[in-house]
Protein backbone atom coordinates (compact mmCIF):
# COMPACT_ATOMS: atom_id res chain seq x y z
CA UNK A 1 0.00 0.00 0.00
CA UNK A 2 1.05 3.80 -0.66
CA UNK A 3 -0.50 6.88 0.26
CA UNK A 4 0.12 9.76 -1.53
CA UNK A 5 -2.02 12.54 -3.41
CA UNK A 6 -1.36 10.90 -6.55
CA UNK A 7 -4.09 13.11 -8.41
CA UNK A 8 -2.46 16.89 -6.79
CA UNK A 9 -6.18 18.05 -5.26
CA UNK A 10 -5.18 18.38 -2.41
CA UNK A 11 -6.17 14.62 -0.85
CA UNK A 12 -4.90 11.72 0.14
CA UNK A 13 -5.14 8.27 -2.42
CA UNK A 14 -4.30 5.41 -2.26
CA UNK A 15 -2.81 2.17 -4.49
CA UNK A 16 -3.21 -1.45 -3.24
CA UNK A 17 -0.52 -3.84 -4.78
CA UNK A 18 -1.20 -7.60 -4.14
CA UNK A 19 0.76 -10.44 -4.98
CA UNK A 20 -0.38 -12.10 -7.97
CA UNK A 21 -3.26 -9.88 -8.14
CA UNK A 22 -4.44 -6.66 -9.54
CA UNK A 23 -3.09 -3.16 -8.24
CA UNK A 24 -5.86 -0.93 -7.11
CA UNK A 25 -5.77 2.51 -7.16
CA UNK A 26 -8.42 4.53 -5.19
CA UNK A 27 -9.14 8.28 -5.44
CA UNK A 28 -10.37 10.30 -2.66
CA UNK A 29 -13.29 12.13 -4.05
CA UNK A 30 -14.52 12.10 -0.18
CA UNK A 31 -12.57 14.88 1.61
CA UNK A 32 -13.29 18.48 2.63
CA UNK A 33 -12.19 21.14 4.21
CA UNK A 34 -8.59 23.20 3.64
CA UNK A 35 -5.49 21.55 3.79
CA UNK A 36 -1.36 22.02 3.94
CA UNK A 37 1.62 19.62 1.80
CA UNK A 38 4.69 20.50 3.17
CA UNK A 39 8.02 19.31 1.09
CA UNK A 40 11.36 19.26 2.75
CA UNK A 41 14.75 19.95 0.81
CA UNK A 42 17.77 19.12 3.04
CA UNK A 43 21.01 20.77 2.71
CA UNK A 44 23.18 19.41 5.48
CA UNK A 45 21.58 16.95 5.94
CA UNK A 46 19.84 14.25 3.07
CA UNK A 47 17.74 15.96 0.59
CA UNK A 48 14.35 14.57 1.54
CA UNK A 49 14.41 15.46 4.93
CA UNK A 50 14.09 11.91 6.27
CA UNK A 51 13.74 11.89 10.05
CA UNK A 52 12.69 15.70 9.66
CA UNK A 53 9.74 16.31 12.08
CA UNK A 54 6.92 18.80 10.79
CA UNK A 55 4.63 19.85 13.65
CA UNK A 56 1.64 22.31 12.96
CA UNK A 57 -0.73 24.45 14.98
CA UNK A 58 -3.76 26.03 13.72
CA UNK A 59 -5.77 27.37 17.00
CA UNK A 60 -5.98 25.11 19.30
CA UNK A 61 -5.42 22.01 17.21
CA UNK A 62 -1.72 20.59 16.72
CA UNK A 63 -0.42 17.75 14.29
CA UNK A 64 2.71 16.28 13.88
CA UNK A 65 4.28 14.21 10.49
CA UNK A 66 8.03 12.48 10.60
CA UNK A 67 9.14 12.50 6.88
CA UNK A 68 10.60 8.64 6.88
CA UNK A 69 11.80 6.19 3.99
CA UNK A 70 10.76 2.26 3.74
CA UNK A 71 7.09 2.49 5.02
CA UNK A 72 5.99 -0.57 3.55
CA UNK A 73 6.58 -3.98 1.82
CA UNK A 74 7.42 -3.37 -2.13
CA UNK A 75 6.05 0.25 -1.39
CA UNK A 76 6.71 3.70 -0.43
CA UNK A 77 4.46 6.44 1.40
CA UNK A 78 5.08 10.32 -0.03
CA UNK A 79 7.72 12.50 1.55
CA UNK A 80 5.60 14.89 1.32
CA UNK A 81 3.76 15.18 4.72
CA UNK A 82 -0.16 16.06 4.36
CA UNK A 83 -2.02 17.74 6.53
CA UNK A 84 -5.81 18.40 6.88
CA UNK A 85 -7.10 21.66 8.84
CA UNK A 86 -10.42 21.19 8.39
CA UNK A 87 -12.30 25.08 7.95
CA UNK A 88 -9.03 26.42 9.30
CA UNK A 89 -7.66 28.76 6.38
CA UNK A 90 -4.52 30.00 7.89
CA UNK A 91 -1.64 27.33 9.40
CA UNK A 92 -1.14 29.71 12.46
CA UNK A 93 2.62 28.33 13.39
CA UNK A 94 4.71 25.67 11.41
CA UNK A 95 8.18 24.02 13.18
CA UNK A 96 10.45 21.54 11.15
CA UNK A 97 13.11 19.97 13.02
CA UNK A 98 15.96 18.56 11.08
CA UNK A 99 17.94 15.09 11.90
CA UNK A 100 20.68 17.31 13.01
CA UNK A 101 18.81 19.42 15.95
CA UNK A 102 18.39 22.63 13.41
CA UNK A 103 15.01 24.03 13.86
CA UNK A 104 12.63 26.54 11.85
CA UNK A 105 9.45 28.25 12.41
CA UNK A 106 7.37 29.87 10.17
CA UNK A 107 3.89 32.00 10.97
CA UNK A 108 0.68 32.63 9.24
CA UNK A 109 0.73 30.39 6.09
CA UNK A 110 -2.28 30.01 3.88
CA UNK A 111 -4.26 26.57 3.68
CA UNK A 112 -4.52 24.63 0.12
CA UNK A 113 -0.97 24.89 -0.80
CA UNK A 114 2.24 22.86 -1.87
CA UNK A 115 5.13 24.42 0.24
CA UNK A 116 8.50 23.63 -0.27
CA UNK A 117 10.85 24.61 2.98
CA UNK A 118 14.52 24.19 2.64
CA UNK A 119 16.93 23.83 5.03
CA UNK A 120 18.81 26.84 4.40
CA UNK A 121 16.48 29.27 3.63
CA UNK A 122 13.95 31.69 6.40
CA UNK A 123 11.03 31.48 4.07
CA UNK A 124 8.59 29.18 2.04
CA UNK A 125 8.34 27.93 -1.40
CA UNK A 126 5.21 28.13 -3.02
CA UNK A 127 5.08 24.93 -5.26
CA UNK A 128 1.46 24.50 -6.11
CA UNK A 129 -1.59 26.73 -5.03
CA UNK A 130 -4.80 24.63 -4.48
Amino acid sequence: MAKADFDRDGDVDMIITNYKAPTHYYVNNVAKGHWLQVRLRGRENNRDGIGAIIRIRTGEDKQLRIISAGDGYASQFSRVAHFGVGENKQIDELEVSWPNGKKQLFKGIPADQMIEIDEDESQVLLVKKG
